[in-house]
């Protein structure tokens, strides 16, 4: 594997801090991963930290993230799938960025087979065939590749009719009060149906309510992310999922576990 950039092999404080929110899988009533996202030191937004680098530095700041992100996640026990959010430009214009990926994994004794690359449909991918050459290179290497923000950005449909990634997230913007919107039910419906053959998962974001959580599960989606499940927590993570018994079509959990709060794991 390719060596660490400068900014990946300093072990000094870095500046920044991960939050982790749970991934859910609603039929199973699992946690089956977490996302990092990245946060200023106190709490400042994500955007806070990304803006200190361009260019050239934008990959070293983000494989950097990404190194903390699995050293905090191996650190407070967490052994299901792990996402970490990836800008399309360093993919797709970063000589060895995958192979790095993979280096720091293995710096970080985290397993590749649980490493999920987000990469987010907000910005533009300007080369969906390139695109489409990553995905299949991760997979080489055991890592996932999945389009964040789908439906919200730029490339849609036209992205996924040259890329098939492992995952898709359906953005909060179709999601948010589903349950109560005909068109936005009518959207995620044939967005559905239309990844079904290509053997893509469907993770639906910005879930907040009990009502978008039984019209997501209708429609035919079991893994989902939101508020209901968890806040992004600041170096911890949720551990354990706390929903209710009763829950229109979705068998109730063992009694045991059905309603105790989420443990949260700390440094």
């Amino acid at each position: 594997m390719g060596a660490l950039p400068v900014a990946v092999a300093d072990r000094a404080a870095p500046g920044f801090a991960i939050a982790f929110q749970p991934i859910v899988d609603i039929a199973g009533r699992r946690i089956v991963a977490q996302e990092a996202l990245v946060r200023g030191i106190g709490g400042g937004s994500a955007a806070s930290v990304l803006s200190r680098a361009e260019g050239g530095q934008r990959f070293g700041l983000e494989i950097a993230i990404a190194r903390h992100a699995l050293a905090r996640a191996v650190a407070l026990g967490i052994d299901t799938d792990l996402h970490v959010n990836f800008s399309p430009g360093v993919l797709l214009h970063t000589p060895d960025a995958l192979s790095a990926i993979a280096t720091v994994a293995e710096v970080e004794n985290f397993p590749l087979a649980q490493l999920v690359l987000e990469v987010t449909e907000g910005e533009k991918i300007d080369d969906p065939p390139r695109l489409a050459k990553v995905v299949e290179a991760a997979r080489a290497l055991g890592l996932r590749i999945a389009i964040d923000d789908f439906g919200a950005g730029y490339n849609g449909l036209s992205l996924l009719a040259e890329v098939q990634p492992d995952i898709i997230k359906i953005d909060m913007t179709l999601t948010r009060g589903i349950d109560l919107h005909s068109v936005r039910r009518s959207i995620v419906g044939g967005i559905l149906r239309m990844v079904e053959p290509l053997r893509v998962r469907t993770i639906a974001e910005g879930v907040e309510s009990l009502g978008e959580l039984s019209c997501l599960h209708a429609l035919g989606i079991t893994e989902m992310q939101g508020f209901l499940f968890g806040h992004p927590l600041y170096e911890r993570a949720t551990t354990e999922l706390d929903l209710p018994l009763t829950i229109r079509g979705i068998a109730a959990a063992p009694p045991r576990a059905a309603l105790r709060l989420a443990a949260e794991r700390a440094l």
